[in-house]
Protein backbone atom coordinates (compact mmCIF):
# COMPACT_ATOMS: atom_id res chain seq x y z
CA UNK A 1 0.00 0.00 0.00
CA UNK A 2 2.85 2.38 0.85
CA UNK A 3 4.58 2.06 -2.41
CA UNK A 4 1.08 2.93 -4.00
CA UNK A 5 1.31 6.28 -2.20
CA UNK A 6 5.02 6.44 -3.32
CA UNK A 7 4.07 6.12 -6.87
CA UNK A 8 1.28 8.53 -6.69
CA UNK A 9 3.83 11.60 -5.25
CA UNK A 10 6.04 10.81 -7.65
CA UNK A 11 3.73 10.95 -10.65
CA UNK A 12 2.16 13.89 -9.56
CA UNK A 13 5.09 15.71 -8.42
CA UNK A 14 7.10 15.11 -11.57
CA UNK A 15 4.97 16.52 -13.79
CA UNK A 16 4.23 19.56 -11.51
CA UNK A 17 8.10 20.30 -10.87
CA UNK A 18 8.84 20.13 -14.26
CA UNK A 19 5.91 22.48 -15.43
CA UNK A 20 7.27 24.82 -12.76
CA UNK A 21 10.87 24.95 -13.64
CA UNK A 22 9.70 25.53 -17.64
CA UNK A 23 7.14 27.89 -16.78
CA UNK A 24 9.75 30.14 -14.10
CA UNK A 25 13.26 29.42 -16.73
CA UNK A 26 12.55 26.74 -20.02
CA UNK A 27 12.78 23.97 -21.37
CA UNK A 28 16.54 23.04 -20.52
CA UNK A 29 16.21 24.29 -16.61
CA UNK A 30 13.49 22.38 -16.23
CA UNK A 31 15.47 18.95 -18.02
CA UNK A 32 18.09 20.14 -15.16
CA UNK A 33 15.84 20.64 -12.41
CA UNK A 34 14.57 17.08 -12.65
CA UNK A 35 18.27 15.66 -13.00
CA UNK A 36 19.14 17.14 -10.15
CA UNK A 37 16.28 16.01 -8.42
CA UNK A 38 17.34 12.46 -9.38
CA UNK A 39 20.80 12.67 -8.54
CA UNK A 40 19.85 14.29 -5.25
CA UNK A 41 17.89 11.21 -4.47
CA UNK A 42 20.38 8.75 -5.19
CA UNK A 43 23.17 10.77 -3.15
CA UNK A 44 20.50 10.75 -0.17
CA UNK A 45 19.92 7.26 -0.38
CA UNK A 46 24.08 6.49 0.12
CA UNK A 47 24.59 9.10 2.28
CA UNK A 48 21.86 8.25 5.13
CA UNK A 49 22.57 4.57 5.40
CA UNK A 50 19.11 2.98 5.76
CA UNK A 51 17.66 6.03 7.62
CA UNK A 52 14.43 7.07 6.35
CA UNK A 53 14.44 10.10 7.84
CA UNK A 54 17.97 11.08 7.47
CA UNK A 55 17.20 10.21 3.47
CA UNK A 56 14.26 12.67 3.08
CA UNK A 57 16.26 15.61 4.94
CA UNK A 58 19.01 15.19 2.74
CA UNK A 59 17.21 15.13 -0.41
CA UNK A 60 15.09 18.08 0.64
CA UNK A 61 18.13 20.39 1.48
CA UNK A 62 20.59 18.99 -1.10
CA UNK A 63 18.32 19.37 -4.04
CA UNK A 64 17.08 22.96 -2.73
CA UNK A 65 20.66 24.19 -1.99
CA UNK A 66 21.70 22.85 -5.73
CA UNK A 67 18.63 24.83 -7.12
CA UNK A 68 19.12 27.99 -5.43
CA UNK A 69 22.95 28.50 -5.92
CA UNK A 70 22.22 27.22 -10.01
CA UNK A 71 19.40 28.59 -10.95
CA UNK A 72 18.07 31.38 -7.86
CA UNK A 73 16.03 31.47 -5.19
CA UNK A 74 12.65 32.32 -7.02
CA UNK A 75 13.30 29.20 -9.17
CA UNK A 76 13.94 26.70 -6.42
CA UNK A 77 11.36 27.95 -4.12
CA UNK A 78 8.85 27.98 -7.04
CA UNK A 79 9.97 24.06 -7.90
CA UNK A 80 10.20 22.98 -4.31
CA UNK A 81 6.74 24.73 -3.70
CA UNK A 82 4.95 22.40 -6.55
CA UNK A 83 6.87 19.48 -5.61
CA UNK A 84 5.22 20.11 -1.93
CA UNK A 85 1.53 20.43 -3.37
CA UNK A 86 1.26 16.49 -3.92
CA UNK A 87 2.38 15.23 -0.33
CA UNK A 88 0.09 13.36 1.05
CA UNK A 89 1.24 14.01 4.71
CA UNK A 90 0.76 17.37 6.09
CA UNK A 91 3.84 16.93 8.56
CA UNK A 92 5.55 15.84 6.33
CA UNK A 93 5.38 18.52 3.74
CA UNK A 94 6.23 20.48 6.48
CA UNK A 95 9.47 18.83 7.15
CA UNK A 96 10.28 19.23 4.02
CA UNK A 97 9.53 22.49 3.34
CA UNK A 98 11.68 23.76 6.63
CA UNK A 99 14.76 21.52 5.07
CA UNK A 100 13.47 22.95 1.91
CA UNK A 101 14.34 26.65 3.58
CA UNK A 102 17.45 25.52 4.63
CA UNK A 103 18.70 24.14 1.99
CA UNK A 104 18.02 27.17 -0.25
CA UNK A 105 19.42 29.61 2.41
CA UNK A 106 22.60 27.91 1.96
CA UNK A 107 22.63 27.84 -1.89
CA UNK A 108 22.17 31.70 -1.33
CA UNK A 109 25.32 32.19 0.95
CA UNK A 110 27.14 29.68 -0.31
CA UNK A 111 26.43 30.22 -4.25
CA UNK A 112 30.10 30.55 -5.45
CA UNK A 113 31.01 27.17 -3.40
CA UNK A 114 28.36 25.02 -4.87
CA UNK A 115 29.04 25.79 -8.13
CA UNK A 116 32.77 25.67 -8.05
CA UNK A 117 32.03 21.86 -8.95
CA UNK A 118 30.28 19.96 -11.42
CA UNK A 119 26.70 19.32 -10.35
CA UNK A 120 27.05 15.31 -9.63
CA UNK A 121 29.71 16.67 -7.53
CA UNK A 122 28.69 19.45 -6.08
CA UNK A 123 25.41 17.45 -5.13
CA UNK A 124 27.27 15.38 -3.09
CA UNK A 125 29.09 17.73 -1.22
CA UNK A 126 25.81 18.83 -0.31
CA UNK A 127 24.14 15.89 1.38
CA UNK A 128 27.21 15.62 3.54
CA UNK A 129 26.64 19.13 4.70
CA UNK A 130 23.12 18.37 4.99
CA UNK A 131 24.61 14.76 6.97
CA UNK A 132 26.37 16.89 9.41
CA UNK A 133 23.32 19.65 9.88
CA UNK A 134 21.35 16.69 10.38
CA UNK A 135 23.50 15.28 13.34
CA UNK A 136 23.76 18.91 14.67
CA UNK A 137 19.62 19.38 14.58
CA UNK A 138 19.38 21.54 11.97
CA UNK A 139 17.46 19.69 9.84
CA UNK A 140 13.93 18.10 10.07
CA UNK A 141 11.98 14.84 10.12
CA UNK A 142 8.54 13.33 11.67
CA UNK A 143 8.64 11.47 14.81
CA UNK A 144 6.16 10.27 16.61
CA UNK A 145 3.77 12.53 14.85
CA UNK A 146 5.59 15.50 15.15
CA UNK A 147 8.50 17.24 13.33
CA UNK A 148 11.31 17.25 14.78
CA UNK A 149 14.82 18.43 14.85
CA UNK A 150 17.08 15.80 13.19
CA UNK A 151 19.75 14.14 15.01
CA UNK A 152 20.77 11.15 17.36
CA UNK A 153 17.91 10.50 19.76
CA UNK A 154 18.83 11.56 23.55
CA UNK A 155 20.14 8.62 24.97
CA UNK A 156 20.84 6.28 22.20
CA UNK A 157 24.30 5.49 21.51
CA UNK A 158 25.67 4.46 17.70
CA UNK A 159 28.36 3.07 16.70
Amino acid sequence: MKSLRTLRVVVGGVPGSFRAARDAAGVRVAVGVLAASGWALLVALARSRGRPRLRNALRHFTWSAWLTARYGTALADAVTSEHELHSLDPLDSEADQRNNQAGRRYGRVHRDRVLERPGPWAIWELAEIGRRRWYAGRLWSVRDGAVVAGGRPQGRRTS
